[in-house]
């Protein structure tokens, strides 16, 4: 801890970084404006680094202490809310999750009754954006990835396997021929899920390879919005089984031609720094999702058809052994 600034002069600093005020800082921190120049002052020396440019009765941050102010920022706030959830919560623990937009709605808050009611004591938050967290730098705990499972420095759990097939409105598909091909499928309108692993070409050029698909029709950044999109009647898409879950479960969707139509799409993965790794609310949260993984790809599933390959991996623990950066 030794290159670890005094405290006070941290504190100090952020205010007035934020406040943008070395007066409206002292009003804050309840001490004088000498007071706060002095700190200052103080942790410039003590870093080596000039943190304000000081003009003409106002101060302005370099960029140097606009990136500092920042960092600082975040690991206050971090302090204040842990602090609150411990006086507030007493013993409660509380786990911030990260995962896709799509993976949320789609599979992960039908399910959260279970967990909620088997772990009162753990207060679950949850992330959905696109971007992946930077563990340590952010209050994320774990978080949920799609895709190949090779993410170095970090501890991964195989949750299911994942298939993309195309969709359509029972409307929709009943305007295909009896024995419909690749061709009669790319007949019908055509929705884009523009951040899906495998898009219509690619689909395409395996099962008929040679046939171009075409490009046009309606485009979505978000799965679950071409899947809407799809169970409206607007057009066919192509989605994951596990995204498709619950509109596959309520006959709004049905999958087009046969299972030889679905391909191989990467797999679902629950991720975390192996230094979270033995937290109590981690280990619980892992054990939870691993179940419901199994039981979402049992056979029982009727909906949901999994080879007999899947099932067995779906369970599986794959740890990568690397160094794990901060950062990460």
């Amino acid at each position: 801890m030794s290159s670890l600034p005094p405290l006070r002069a941290l504190q100090v600093f952020e205010a007035v970084a934020r406040l943008q005020s070395v007066t409206v800082a002292a009003d804050e921190l309840a001490v004088t404006p000498s007071a706060v120049s002095h700190q200052l002052r103080g942790l410039e020396e003590y870093l080596g680094v000039r943190l304000f440019h000081r003009l003409h009765r106002r101060i302005a941050l370099t960029d140097a202490g606009r990136d500092y102010a920042a960092l600082l920022g975040h690991g206050f706030e971090r302090i204040a809310r842990a602090t609150d959830n411990l006086v507030r919560g007493g013993a409660g623990d509380v786990l911030t999750l990260h995962c896709p937009p799509s993976f949320a709605p789609a599979w992960l808050v039908p399910r959260l009754s279970r967990f909620v009611a088997a772990h009162p004591d753990i207060d679950l938050r949850i992330h959905a954006t696109p971007e992946p967290p930077a563990f340590f730098r952010s209050d994320t705990d774990v978080e949920i990835r799609y895709g190949a499972g090779d993410w170095p420095g970090l501890e991964i759990v195989e949750l299911m396997e994942d298939e993309v097939v195309p969709l359509a409105s029972p409307a929709l598909a009943a305007r295909l021929p009896r024995s419909a091909t690749v061709a009669d499928v790319l007949a019908l309108p055509l929705i884009h899920s523009e951040r899906a692993l495998v898009a219509w070409d690619r689909w395409t050029h395996v099962l008929s390879p040679g046939t171009i698909a075409p490009r046009g029709g309606l485009r979505f950044d978000r799965a679950y919005l071409a899947l809407q999109a799809a169970a409206e009647g607007l057009g066919a898409t192509l989605e994951t089984m596990i995204f498709a879950e619950r509109f596959l479960a309520d006959g709004s969707l049905v999958p087009l031609l046969d299972e030889a139509a679905r391909i191989a799409a990467g797999a679902h993965y629950l991720v975390y720094p192996s230094a979270y790794g033995d937290m109590p609310k981690v280990r619980r949260f892992r054990a939870w999702l691993v179940e419901e993984a199994r039981r979402a790809t049992a056979p029982s599933t009727s909906y949901l058809t999994v080879s007999t390959t899947n099932r067995r991996r779906s369970t599986a623990v794959r740890t990568v052994k690397t160094t794990i950066e901060p950062g990460v």
